[in-house]
């Protein structure tokens, strides 16, 4: 360390001792940048694996839980979209986008990446995302994954739902939506609660209609990002059972 606090001074030292300041500090710079990883860039698993994972996963719920799946006709064929849904459990991760042919990428929340399943939650294609706070370089990271035409999974309330009812959603689902113009499907899950911990739980995962947002203005506002993710976490409660609606049970709540 007392060599790299030295070393902006050795431009003043002579050639000599610049040369020797050179060879002590760029393979500290070297290892300190193969340290450094970024983790707002989703790991790209390779199609074969993620697809014989996915089948394994499909071969898992289908053996373990009674898998009901509703309207996926209407997720797109093509083409970057947001799919935003409530939050039960941990299995709503691998549930939500099993049946479908793309892979996706997800924002999680960040104490997923210093936990002992950072390598699995990276390995599934998530980038951190900081709860309880505007995390800018989370929503710049989906909307440069939109850009690329992936699909980006996204649930709202921020954590799983310790009440198994649905909570209050953040606003940044309902400014990426706004921000990048692509379709959000809402997704309601339900019965997830209980997979792989009761033998044939039920599990439904209902795929509602693309919603297209737009700002009222030619600019966005906090009323825009405000009603959008309300119109969306609205439409997921309509389709849950009415028990699992929570925050959303009642319509006079709207904006």
């Amino acid at each position: 360390m007392k060599q790299e606090q030295e070393s902006p001074s050795t431009g003043a030292t002579g050639a000599a001792g610049a040369g020797e300041a050179d060879k002590v500090v760029q393979p500290v710079k070297s290892a300190k940048s193969k340290s450094q990883l970024n983790l707002y860039e989703p790991y790209i698993t390779p199609p074969i694996l993620y697809h014989a994972i996915r089948w394994f996963a499909i071969f898992v719920f289908h053996i373990t839980s009674r898998i009901r799946l509703r309207g996926r006709h209407n997720v797109p064929g093509s083409g970057a979209f947001i799919i935003a849904s409530n939050h039960l459990s941990w299995t709503d991760i691998p549930l939500i986008p099993m049946h479908l042919q793309r892979k996706v990428v997800y924002m999680a929340k960040e104490e997923y990446f210093s936990s002992k399943l950072a390598w699995l939650v990276r390995f599934l294609g998530a980038f951190p995302v900081k709860r309880g706070e505007g995390d800018r370089q989370a929503l710049r990271a989906g909307e440069d994954q939109l850009k690329k035409g992936n699909i980006l999974i996204i649930f709202p309330e921020g954590t799983r739902s310790r009440t198994r009812v649905m909570a209050k959603a953040h606003a940044g689902m309902g400014m990426i939506a706004l921000r990048s113009g692509v379709p959000v499907v809402p997704v309601a899950i339900w019965g997830s609660e209980n997979a792989l911990k009761k033998f044939g739980a039920k599990v439904t995962i209902s795929y509602g209609e693309p919603m297209v947002l737009t700002p009222k203005g030619k600019k966005i506002t906090r009323g825009d990002i405000d009603e959008a993710t309300d119109k969306v976490m609205r439409k997921i409660a309509e389709m849950l059972p009415p028990e699992y609606r929570g925050a959303y049970s009642s319509p006079s709540d709207a904006v």
